[in-house]
Order: structure tokens, then sequence, then C-alpha cells
């Protein structure tokens, strides 16, 4: 009778244990199969959730807000793939260097996240579910003190809204 109880406590311990530390887990309000394939396309878990940044070089030309037609296809891989795990509400935030005046960065940057948002609306998102933000270049990366830092500021994050 004392084994048996023994091991009933050990197993209820056990159980306990594993719903502990699952429960730990930061996954940001999203399923473990979500969050495993968020991580696989390169998302890491911020402040604001799940984000992935996507370097301006890669995306634009230089003061350009059109994405490289080579881009556009791995950019539309991504939007089939966040919808086949329903992960449907993105926010888009643009930002850019410190090269030219406030008020120009602040309209490229929400330039270059209404052209990532195109795309993901020709994919078949609900345009109620994308939120476009322009930063201009209010939240640098590295100083704008060289050409590659400078490059490291321009970019556009998608990030995913559970």
């Amino acid at each position: 009778m004392k084994t048996t109880l023994i091991k009933t406590f050990k197993i209820s311990l056990s159980i306990l244990l594993i719903i502990s530390l699952t429960a730990c887990m930061s996954l940001g309000n999203l399923s473990y199969k979500q969050a495993r394939m968020l991580k696989k396309e390169g998302f890491t878990l911020t402040e604001e959730g799940w984000t992935l940044r996507l370097p301006d070089r890669l995306l634009f030309d230089f003061d350009q807000a059109q994405i490289q037609e080579v881009r556009k296809t791995e950019i539309i891989q991504l939007s089939h793939r966040l919808q086949k795990y329903h992960l449907d509400k993105i926010k888009i935030v643009g930002h850019t260097d410190a090269i030219g005046s406030p008020e120009y960065n602040n309209k490229l940057s929400l330039k270059r996240a209404e052209t990532v948002a195109d795309v993901f609306l020709t994919t078949g998102f609900n345009p109620k579910n994308i939120q476009t933000i322009g930063r201009g270049s209010a939240q640098p990366l590295a100083p704008n003190d060289t050409d590659e830092n400078r490059a490291l500021n321009r970019r556009v994050n998608i990030i995913i809204i559970p």
C-alpha cells in the first residue's frame, strides 16, 4: 500500500512539473506548432511579439519603396506559410536610416510597410488583419555613422498579432 502511494505521488508530481514547465514556455500566446514554424522562418519573440526583421537592402533599392521582384516571391511564400498556420493578423513596421528629413523618412518607411502589406493582400490576407506603421529613423538598430550601420537601420519588421 505504501509503495503504491509513493508511486502515485511521484507520478502526480511528475505530471505537475510537466504542466508547470509547459506553462512557463514563452510562446507568445501561440501554439507550439505555430511558434516552431515562426522560429524556423527566423522570427524571434520580442517585446512587441513574434517579429521577423526584413532588411531593406534585401527588399528595396536605396531611397525606394518598390520591392525587388526576386524578393517578392520569398514574401509570398512566407505569407502562404503564415496563413497555413492561421497566423493571419500582422503588423508591418517600416524603418529608415537617418539620411533625409524626419518627415521624408516617416513617409518612406510607411510606403515600404505598405508595399510589403500589398504582397500579403495579394495572397489572401484580409485587409482588416494588416496594420502598417512607418517609424522613420526613430528606432535605429545601430548608430547612423557608417554605410553598413545605416543599411542595418533600413528594414521592415513583420510582427505577428496573436
